[in-house]
């Protein structure tokens, strides 16, 4: 391979590397998508207030906590897993398992 060929390849993973990282920001920030970037979300009140409610509609508090530090702090699930002592995956699952019950909840109460 020469290596114009590996940089062209390198570009390409990282081109698709970071569409995927967007794509799944996008799937699991639906609450930030209104609010801006991340650092936004908490700049006004308002906006953090509306944040705490909707995760106050998870019952499991293992589930609330998980998508605070995932998806609001920036922490991997293998951070988070060490912490909780649980595997990535166990992790991944809780966290998904909440915003699956958050969009259900967002899409039930936002036609009232």
């Amino acid at each position: 391979m020469t290596k114009d060929e590996c940089k062209k390849l390198l570009r390409r993973i990282a081109w698709n590397l970071n569409y995927r990282e967007r794509k799944r920001l996008k799937k699991e920030c639906p609450i930030l998508d209104d609010f801006g970037n991340r650092q936004s979300v908490f700049d006004n009140v308002g906006d953090s207030f509306f944040v705490d409610e909707l995760l106050q509609q998870l019952q499991n508090e293992k589930e609330r906590y998980i998508i605070r530090k995932i998806v609001l702090e920036g922490f991997t699930g293998k951070e988070i897993g060490r912490e909780l002592n649980m595997g990535e995956r166990g992790v991944i699952q809780c966290k998904n398992r909440g915003l699956k019950k958050l969009r259900q909840y967002l899409t039930t109460h936002s036609s009232e």
